[in-house]
């Protein structure tokens, strides 16, 4: 046993590295190269008690150790019903003395034999600072993988990891499971499947494994497990689920079916959570709410790439937890509340309002005020007056569905076009005459790029209504027009320092620049000035 108490090895090691301080990094190969960054580093900590002196705790590189040993797992690791088990070997958690003893036992007898076998090895007996290093400098390049619908895909449909259960054609069983309380045992249960995350959380508690440990126990078993059988199956080390370079080398595929999961095409979405029977109860609940919403879920599945952008805790609607008075299960979130968060992602108008940074509509949206549409920003989603509808088409669940599609596919057929014909070609601009010739802005030409550019984006053409307020993102203080006022009505020639108003040249320079930056113009650059103004003949 190669334990550090007898108080004669204390000793020798407490002198020898007091004198030879450098002895401790002897055999050390590249343990703190400063600056290295690795996907691998595991932290290995000795649970603390009244009677351990505290040690810093070893940073380890998973990789290199799997490397040496040539992808042979079981050297550290051990099995347990046909699986390996990730935890150094043993089987079960252990603490205090046999947590280090193990790992002393082991590791140091492992180096030994390779230095006496002439290979290069990492740090002996005496060599306590070369693992148990308070400087360490390497930083982690772990990446965290997106387990998004094309692997998804990927595995349901993967011949190599059949069903579990016979009676079962898909092989959803082996992934997915849910606890029983009661039996404390998990089971699976078709059409209920849900993301790991969603029990699995980032830390351990309750006795539930915590993401990591669960998604290495499956993921890299099955891995483990099908490699075994010489079937072609995903990485196995680190590198290849946590860098970049790891992560570009997996398959995409592009057009991914549609997760079956009986969830709705489109759905009535409403302020309040439930209707009873009580018909004039349910007239009261309606008249004191906005509009429905008309929410078409697919268009919606087809744009993400997993539930969990919505369905951030749970696989349920969002007033499961959102009620409309607040609930402890969503953490006391109203529904509205959550609908209209700007700042998180999972809301509609987070999310709506992280997409309006994309440079095709950045052009226009950086420079208008969140109000410039507030007279028309609610009915926008709010579609559906519930006030106008039978009782029956609210009620009911399926009605309710159908009502949401008529209101979705009304919507589409209804964005209008301007006619081309009728869009100036040419604006002159002379403000600064003086010193350039006029230049002469191609604005039908770029009217019609901007046109194009949200005729094929759905959330835009759902929100702008028609062409004509596509005219705002310039004229930006002026109503949805074909004749909006010239710029010059409102910029003067010089700032306006009581409002903060730009004079006409800094605001021809300030939308004109700033847009092409935003929308990735490259031609012509902000810098190049005769591209728009030609210079006069001196």
């Amino acid at each position: 046993m190669l334990r550090q108490k007898p108080f004669r090895l204390v000793f020798i090691t407490t002198v020898l590295l007091f004198f030879f301080p450098l002895i401790a990094f002897s055999n050390v190969k590249n343990m703190n190269d400063s600056g290295e960054k690795r996907p691998d580093i595991v932290t290995i900590d000795i649970p603390s008690s009244p009677s351990h002196k505290d040690m810093p705790a070893v940073e380890f590189k998973h990789d290199l150790h799997s490397r040496v040993l040539e992808g042979q797992c079981l050297k550290c690791h051990e099995k347990k019903d046909d699986a390996v088990i990730f935890k150094f070997k043993r089987t079960e958690d252990i603490s205090g003395q046999d947590f280090m003893d193990l790992y002393h036992d082991n590791c140091i007898v492992c180096h030994e034999e390779m230095k006496k076998a002439g290979e290069t090895a990492g740090p002996t007996a005496t060599e306590c600072r070369g693992c148990h290093n308070a400087n360490f400098k390497l930083e982690s390049s772990w990446k965290k993988i997106d387990f998004d619908r094309s692997l998804h895909f990927r595995h349901e449909s993967a011949k190599a990891i059949p069903s579990a259960i016979k009676t079962q054609e898909t092989n959803c069983n082996v992934c997915h499971h849910s606890y029983n309380e009661k039996t404390k045992a998990i089971f699976y249960q078709k059409g209920e499947e849900e993301a790991c995350v969603y029990c699995h959380k980032e830390t351990a508690s309750d006795g539930i494994r915590n993401t990591r440990d669960a998604a290495h126990d499956s993921c890299v078993v099955c891995h483990l497990q099908l490699e075994e059988q010489k079937i072609e199956a995903g990485p196995v080390d680190c590198k290849g689920c946590h860098t970049i370079a790891g992560q570009e080398k997996i398959k995409v595929i592009k057009d991914v079916p549609r997760l079956q999961r009986n969830q709705p095409d489109t759905v009535l979405l409403t302020g309040w959570t439930e209707l009873g029977t009580d018909k004039a109860a349910n007239e009261k609940i309606i008249a004191q709410q906005m509009d429905a919403v008309a929410f078409d879920h697919k268009f919606h599945e087809s744009r993400t790439q997993n539930c969990q952008a919505c369905h951030h805790k749970a696989l349920e609607k969002c007033s499961s937890c959102h009620t409309d008075k607040g609930d402890k299960k969503g953490g006391y979130v109203k529904l509205d509340q959550a609908m209209h968060a700007v700042g998180k992602s999972q809301s509609c108008l987070g999310c709506h309002n992280e997409l309006k940074k994309a440079s095709e509509c950045a052009g226009c949206h950086f420079q208008m005020p969140d109000q410039a549409f507030k007279d028309n920003a609610c009915v926008s989603c709010h579609n559906v007056d519930a006030k106008a509808q039978p009782m029956d088409r609210l009620v009911d669940k399926e009605a309710s569905a159908n009502l949401a599609r008529e209101v979705r596919e009304t919507l589409a057929n209804n964005y209008s076009k301007v006619s081309i014909d009728k869009i100036p070609e040419e604006v002159v601009i002379n403000t600064i005459e003086d010193v350039y010739k006029p230049s002469k802005f191609p604005h039908r030409k770029v009217v019609q790029a901007i046109f194009e550019k949200v005729g094929d984006n759905a959330m835009a053409k759902t929100f702008h209504g028609n062409e004509l307020t596509l005219c705002v993102g310039c004229h930006h203080n002026s109503p949805a027009t074909l004749t909006p006022p010239k710029c010059g009505s409102c910029h003067g020639k010089t700032p306006d320092l009581t409002t903060g108003k730009p004079g006409l040249k800094g605001a021809y320079h300030g939308q004109c620049i700033t847009c092409h930056q935003k929308m990735e113009v490259k031609s012509p650059a902000p810098t190049d000035c005769v591209k728009c103004h030609e210079k006069k003949a001196s």
